[in-house]
């Protein structure tokens, strides 16, 4: 009778020294699925509604409302420092962006369209 033989088979690997840039990381993202779909936001501030302190409300429902309070606040200060900056006017009042990919079936080429304005965008 004879043992059985394992053998250690490796997993394939491609190693690229080309150094890929970022737009062209960016459309093999998008060609293969992984990037986000268009993009509009607002860096406007909203006025904020102070909710009046319910007095019969719990420790626990309490403290849920002021971290509730806090992610809301920490997601709209990471996408204002991550959204993108406005070149010809001061976006300090706050400004609409609106980001849409697209591309050009005769020629092959794809195109990324990025609008920063601080006029109002219509929301479509």
């Amino acid at each position: 009778m004879e043992r059985p033989q394992v053998r250690m088979v490796n997993n394939q690997e491609v190693v690229s020294t080309r150094e890929v840039t970022g737009s062209e990381a960016e459309e093999l993202l998008r060609k293969y699925g992984y990037s986000q779909p268009d993009q509009q936001f607002s860096t406007r501030e909203e006025p904020v509604i102070q909710q009046p302190v319910n007095q019969g409300s719990t420790f626990e429902e309490m403290v849920s409302q002021q971290e509730s309070k806090r992610k809301l606040e920490e997601l709209k200060r990471k996408q204002k420092n991550n959204s993108p900056i406005p070149n010809t006017f001061d976006g300090r009042n706050g400004y609409d962006s609106e980001i849409k990919y697209s591309s050009d079936a005769d020629t092959g080429f794809n195109f990324k369209i990025e609008i920063n304005t601080d006029m109002k965008l219509p929301k479509y």
